[in-house]
C-alpha cells in the first residue's frame, strides 16, 4: 500500500489488485483509506478462479517476507505474466532476477521503483513474461487447459 502511494505521488498512473483475504484485511482497508488510495489499491478478496486477473495483469507483483514455492508465482509466470518477487528464499527459487522477471527488497521505495522499470518499459515486460513462459514446466496440453479458464 505504502508502494502505491510512492507511485502515486510520483504522478504514475495505476491500479493495483489483490486477490486473497485475511486478517489484516481491515487494518489493510484502513490504511487503503487514510492514504487516500480507494481508487489505486483494491482489495478483490479470494478468487475460485485467479486466472482471468493473471491474465490481464500488465506486472505481478508478489511482496512477502517469507515464502515456500508459490502457486500464485507459478501460475502468473505460465500465463507469461512479467513478475515482480521481494526477495525471499522462497522465490529467489522461483526466478533468476533480471532474466525472468525482477526482484527486489521488501520495501514500499524498493518495489516502487522496481514497478516504475516495469511500467516504462514494455519491451522488458514482455521479454521477462515470455520467458517466465518459456521457464514453465507445464506441457502445451496443460497450459491449453489453463488459458480455457482466462475468459
Amino acid at each position: 500500500i505504502q508502494a502505491m502511494k510512492l507511485l502515486k505521488e510520483a504522478g504514475i498512473k495505476a491500479r493495483w489488485y489483490v486477490l486473497g483475504d485475511g486478517e489484516e484485511r481491515a487494518a489493510l482497508s484502513r490504511l487503503i483509506r487514510k492514504l487516500d488510495l480507494k481508487q489505486d489499491f483494491i482489495l478483490l478478496g479470494s478468487s475460485d478462479n485467479p486466472y482471468p486477473y493473471f491474465r490481464q495483469t500488465d506486472i505481478y507483483v508478489h511482496a512477502s517476507r517469507h515464502e515456500g514455492k508459490s502457486i500464485a508465482v507459478q501460475e502468473a509466470m505460465l500465463l507469461g505474466c512479467p513478475v515482480l518477487l521481494s526477495d525471499c528464499s522462497g522465490n529467489r527459487e522461483q526466478i533468476t532476477d533480471g532474466v525472468d522477471g525482477m526482484m527486489c527488497e521488501l520495501s514500499a521505495k524498493s518495489l516502487a521503483d522496481h514497478i516504475k522499470v516495469l511500467i516504462n518499459d514494455a519491451d522488458l515486460r514482455k521479454r521477462y513474461g515470455e520467458a517466465a513462459a518459456a521457464k514453465s514446466v507445464a506441457s502445451k496440453e496443460n497450459v491449453e487447459l489453463l488459458l480455457k479458464f482466462c475468459d
